[in-house]
């Protein structure tokens, strides 16, 4: 149904734009603080401003965070998610149109974010301004079931679904898929985890691999395959009526979007 579809691709934007900001906010708090333990050059702002900044990135790691449990919840279609969505969507608007029309001409933070009222920094807002439009047009049918849907639209030839019992082998494989990314991923914080210098850290966790995976990008990529699968199958698998099941799929999804964003940036 084009309806279930519909929702499912704005619960999976919410998911997706949320797990962005969610890692944009965590790097504004952490990139001060780790130049400071690396000894670069840092440029001078006064203590107000430093606090304005951790306030401000506070606030939208905490929005950002909203709007990817709203995503999660829309998909889920729990009663609460159709208002959780709106709160989220228009905490996100404030949370970006705010700063901009008051705080612009007075602060200006350094690795926090940028507050000029620009074409760029209003691509954010107007994403939700689009969601929040596509939430209120689907509001009517949003709590209806896909035979209410096909009485209401009239569609007689809906897609034929999968079985449960492959939907649980489509759960069970991206399960597995995000392990791998997962492993990737912990080995690295392993490894980094000691004293040694970056480039030594680098030679460490390449050994660890054999020597077609031991290129620049090589790992990543892999990454970024298996947390494609995982988000595939994971979508695919939503429709399993179990808790367990839904939970399940909810944790490689989110997991998985989290960590494809974290190895697209690690790229850049």
């Amino acid at each position: 149904m084009k309806i279930l579809n519909r929702i499912k691709l704005i619960g999976i934007l919410c998911i997706v734009f949320g797990a962005l900001g969610v890692i944009n906010g965590i790097t504004s708090l952490l990139i001060p603080k780790l130049l400071e333990v690396a000894k670069e050059e840092v440029p001078e702002v006064s203590l107000v401003l430093q606090r304005w900044g951790v306030i401000l990135a506070s606030i939208s790691l905490l929005a950002n965070t909203i709007y990817l449990m709203a995503g999660v919840f829309f998909i889920m279609k729990k009663s609460f998610s159709l208002n959780f969505m709106y709160i989220a969507l228009v905490l996100s608007i404030l949370c970006k149109i705010a700063p901009m029309i008051f705080l612009q001409e007075h602060i200006s933070i350094p690795y926090f974010y940028n507050y000029d009222f620009n074409i760029f920094n209003l691509i954010g807002p107007f994403i939700d301004v689009v969601l929040v439009i596509g939430v209120y047009r689907l509001s009517g049918y949003y709590f209806k079931s896909s035979e209410e849907l096909i009485e209401l639209l009239g569609d007689k030839t809906p897609r034929k679904a999968f079985s449960p019992h492959l939907l649980k082998i489509f759960a069970c494989v991206g399960l597995l898929s995000l392990s791998v990314p997962l492993s990737i991923f912990g080995l690295w914080i392993y490894v980094s985890g000691s004293h040694d210098t970056q480039l030594e850290n680098i030679t460490r966790f390449n050994s660890y691999f054999p020597d077609f995976l031991q290129g620049r990008y090589d790992t990543a990529y892999l990454s970024l395959g298996f947390c494609v699968l995982a988000i595939f199958l994971s979508i695919s698998s939503l429709g399993l009526s179990g808790k367990l099941w839904k939970a399940a799929n909810m944790i490689t999804l989110i997991f998985s979007i989290i960590l494809l964003m974290l190895n697209l940036f690690q790229m850049m």
